[in-house]
């Protein structure tokens, strides 16, 4: 298949800034937004404030689907919780031949994607980058903005590099992997443990790299999803806790994604992370206490929020 046409389903931090290398470096890109987000942006267009250079850029924006004839790539950068409606939107689009890349955190996502999906139209991808949405439409990023990518089966599949070199050709770093698994479990390791006590630290990720304390309860965190993950066949490298500690490091001095979401008044994907560690170490008979305090802790916050004494 050849990618011609693109479209990018979310103009936050990740879609935004990874739809804006597309549209830029001469890729055909459209944004699927919601009705708010269009309001704001529709004539403004995206800036993207970076270290690597500032640009802005003017792509077609829209709030359905119904005028558009085909797709050949559909980049899934929603939140978890807006997955499936995300999908529910560009289903007559999969129906015509669209191929799904997922950018979502957590494990869950390509499962849920599967469950309603009639034929193999998904390839699942891992975003790295340090980016908020400062304002709709505006994203400052910080660092990073990578992409790992490849099929659930393991094959490196001429479709998956297809949408490896789409996004090298934007300048946009990439990784095609067999192991795409592995790096979503990997990811989580660090979703898991840094997100949630930022927010409930409230604070920076160095208050948590500067205390043993708090590495710890990383660390036993990490622990219980590795064990998770083993449960489900999928072994991550002995080294992955030092590792996400370590890497940490380059971005310690900025807030998290759920920070900004719980800050911002928006819902959290503690449900998707967390919650789902929770679910399959209950199935799987794997207890996992440092999840469920962490949980407990971001659920009760979130109860909480805008309440006065």
């Amino acid at each position: 298949m050849t990618l011609n046409k693109i479209w990018v389903v979310g103009a936050g931090a990740v879609g935004g800034y990874l739809g804006a290398r597309l549209f830029r470096a001469g890729t055909d890109v459209t944004f699927l937004v919601r009705p708010k987000t269009y309001t704001h942006i529709s004539k403004r267009g995206i800036e993207i404030r970076s270290p690597d250079g500032d640009f802005s850029i003017h792509p077609p924006f829209v709030q359905n689907i119904e005028s558009a004839s085909h797709a050949d790539l559909i980049v899934l950068s929603v939140k978890c919780y807006d997955l499936l409606s995300a999908l529910t939107d560009v289903m007559p689009l999969v129906k015509k031949g669209a191929l799904l890349l997922t950018l979502q955190n957590g494990v869950d996502s390509e499962e849920r994607i599967q469950s309603l999906l009639t034929g193999d139209s998904m390839v699942a991808g891992v975003a790295y980058i340090t980016a908020r949405l400062a304002e709709p439409g505006v994203v400052e990023h910080f660092c990073r903005g990578t992409i790992t990518l490849g099929e659930l089966s393991g094959e490196k599949s001429d479709r998956a590099k297809e949408i490896h070199a789409l996004f090298e050709k934007a300048g946009i770093p990439s990784k095609l992997t067999s192991q795409i698994r592995n790096a979503k479990w990997t990811k989580l390791c660090w979703n898991a443990t840094f997100n949630p006590l930022s927010v409930i630290l409230h604070h920076p990720i160095s208050l948590i790299l500067g205390s043993s304390v708090l590495l710890e309860i990383v660390r036993e965190g990490i622990r219980e999803v590795m064990a998770v993950a083993r449960a489900e066949g999928v072994v991550l490298n002995d080294n992955v806790i030092e590792e996400t500690i370590s890497t940490s490091e380059q971005f310690k001095d900025y807030y998290t994604s759920m920070y900004e979401d719980y800050c911002s008044g928006k819902q959290t994907e503690i449900e998707h992370l967390n919650g789902d560690i929770i679910r399959r170490g209950e199935r799987g008979g794997i207890p996992v206490p440092v999840n469920k305090m962490l949980y407990a802790l971001m659920k009760g916050l979130e109860m909480g929020r805008g309440k006065s004494r």
